[in-house]
């Protein structure tokens, strides 16, 4: 991730009005996020509402000093989002969504994986394969996955899948 620099870019004209103001709702927004998560940072609020004064002034090239010092210790703050195995496309891969901002659980890879382990399953029953102590196991990794813990998820569900692809295996051998 690259940081934003406190300091306007060299020769760089100062931001105009629509810029900052958007700007100024974009850190808006994730200081309202953080005391919606119960983690507020009162001196950075005031920060912002002296930008905000500062806009009114028409001091543009100061207001954006203060939002680019504001984002900037949000930034640090914040968690470097976790990436993903397989993103939402494998070429030319645009997140459509700003950093942070969760992915829908329809992209997700991890919840599509279980997904598609659980259909699996149910046709691999369908065919005559004992897989009930596989779907518990499914069951357990959706609670995991659920719960926060995508790595743990994607493991059950990998152990899930090894074990059906062997059972899979051993019914075809056995079948004329």
């Amino acid at each position: 991730m690259r940081r934003r620099s406190p300091t306007p870019r060299a020769g760089s004209s100062p931001s105009d009005l629509p810029e900052l103001t958007g700007f100024l709702e974009g850190v808006r927004h994730r200081l309202l996020e953080r005391r919606r998560q119960g983690t507020p940072l009162p001196d950075l609020e005031q920060r912002l509402a002296t930008a905000q004064a500062t806009i009114v002034a028409r001091r543009f090239g100061d207001a954006e000093r203060i939002l680019l010092e504001v984002s900037e210790h949000l930034d640090r703050d914040e968690t470097e989002p976790e990436l993903n195995e397989f993103p939402r496309g494998l070429i030319r891969y645009d997140a459509g969504t700003d950093r942070g901002v969760p992915t829908p659980e329809d992209e997700e890879p991890v919840a599509n994986r279980l997904t598609l382990m659980e259909r699996l399953l149910t046709v691999s029953a369908s065919e005559g394969v004992n897989i009930v102590d596989l779907r518990a196991t499914l069951v357990l990794a959706r609670a995991e996955y659920a719960g926060g813990d995508r790595r743990r998820a994607k493991e059950l569900g990998e152990k899930v899948l090894t074990e059906l692809e062997l059972r899979r295996a051993d019914r075809s051998r056995t079948q004329p």
